[in-house]
């Protein structure tokens, strides 16, 4: 059985220490060319009803506030945190938002009140900073943009070439803010041990010389290997995987074999349908229009209608898979296969994978999943519209992570959907890697 790795402290933010003062930043070579495009925008950040943490400084700010306008409202709509558990000085206030899940300091123009008359540095945190966001990995700061914005999402996923990290110069507008989103603290020694586990993860996923699916299989293997190893050990001395590393790193001589055993890695495809879409059925409700109109593609496109009806037709669901993903996506993702590839890579950067909350397991089954996910959606909507767009593309991506990545009892669903209580382990989510 796989046990937990052994990690080292991975927290939110609220370290006492200032290391956004650094002047130097590791970042994606994409990360500057994003702008946010404010009222143009077709999915509003301002609209999504997400929970806004106000921190205690802003909240005094805003108490003193003197306009006519806003000061009035900025004393109606922002509550303070009454429970105990959850009142920390990043989580003192929160906004309350409307009925229809808009902010209520958004203007009719889609631009914000607080913005226009007291200047983006009164913004709170989460609205300075998204979708752009912070981690401290170690005494490096790294920065990061989350797809569920769809600006970023074009910036990050149409990028067509392999992505690089760069330096760059730090921000100064985040310079005043302790607004670090995981903070996973490190010695030295053991950052720089790490950050080759990181580096190679990045080499895995963007080896274009292998599948997709031939890649997530070897990376699982490499963090099962990895686990293996530090559960093992008695001397918490992180080098002890450098053994492991080198091993696989030594693999990219050879990449015909490693997609000839994922060529031999039984699939499942009859099971794979019905896990994602009994899954969609069963959580994705609510929706925003967006997210709701790639819903009813995908189930015209390969259920034939309401997914809660149609996924029980094992015979119809498969075939209509296998037509739409002949005809109509795999035309598409020939040439942009670097599409699901940039998604991956983002996952890996913005979430410190896989240093996050819960094991090496736990955290790449998720992602096995999401990807699964992805794939059998874009088959269906590809099959609907008979044919597949970088716009539908990024579309469904886009919605998909805004309705998944800030929602808490997603992972949780997920988790509980693929966990095999009497046998976890990394082969046990590796069919779902199969695409045929």
């Amino acid at each position: 059985m796989t046990k937990k790795v052994k990690k080292r402290s991975a927290s939110r933010s609220g370290s006492a220490t200032r290391s956004v003062l650094q002047k130097q930043v590791v970042q994606p070579d994409y990360y500057q060319k994003f702008q946010c495009i404010g009222s143009d925008c077709e999915d509003n950040c301002c609209c999504a009803g997400w929970r806004v943490d106000i921190d205690s400084a802003t909240w005094q700010r805003y108490q003193s506030c003197q306009s006519e306008t806003l000061a009035p409202l900025l004393r109606e709509v922002i509550q303070l945190e009454t429970r105990p558990e959850k009142k920390s000085p990043k989580s003192f206030a929160s906004v309350r938002f409307q009925p229809d899940r808009r902010c209520p300091f958004l203007q009719a123009d889609m631009l914000c009140m607080i913005q226009r008359e007291l200047g983006s540095e009164a913004l709170s945190d989460i609205c300075a900073l998204y979708p752009r966001l912070i981690n401290q990995f170690g005494r490096q700061q790294e920065y990061g943009l989350v797809v569920s914005c769809p600006e970023a999402a074009r910036v990050v996923l149409l990028h067509p070439d392999p992505i690089t990290l760069v330096m760059g110069e730090a921000d100064p507008a985040f310079a005043k803010r302790d607004a670090i989103t995981y903070n996973y603290l490190l010695g030295p020694i053991d950052t720089q041990v790490m950050n080759q586990l990181r580096v190679l993860v990045l080499r895995i996923l963007q080896w274009r010389e292998l599948s997709l699916g031939a890649r997530m299989m070897l990376l699982g293997s490499l963090l099962d290997e990895v686990s293996r190893v530090r559960s093992a050990g008695r001397s918490g001395n992180v080098a002890e995987i450098v053994p492991v590393l080198e091993t696989y790193a030594a693999l990219f001589a050879d990449p015909g074999y490693v997609e000839g055993e994922f060529d031999r890695l039984p699939g499942d495809l009859p099971r794979k349908l019905q896990s994602t879409t009994g899954f969609l059925a069963d959580f994705l409700t609510s929706v925003d229009p967006r997210f709701k109109e790639c819903i009813l593609a995908f189930a015209d496109g390969l259920l034939g209608g309401e997914a809660s009806d149609s996924a029980r037709d094992t015979t119809s669901l498969f075939g209509n898979y296998q037509k739409n993903y002949d005809q109509y996506y795999l035309p598409y993702f020939r040439d942009k296969g670097y599409v699901l590839e940039n998604y991956l890579v983002n996952d890996v950067l913005v979430n410190i994978f896989p240093f996050g909350r819960g094991s090496f397991l736990e955290l790449y089954r998720a992602r096995v999943f999401n990807l699964a996910i992805i794939q059998v959606m874009l088959v269906g909507m590809a099959g609907h519209y008979k044919g597949l767009t970088d716009a539908r593309v990024v579309q469904f991506i886009q919605t998909f992570t805004r309705r998944s990545a800030h929602n808490d009892s997603y992972l949780r669903k997920l988790t509980e959907a693929l966990t095999d209580k009497q046998a976890p382990s990394f082969v046990e989510v590796m069919w779902m890697l199969k695409e045929r």
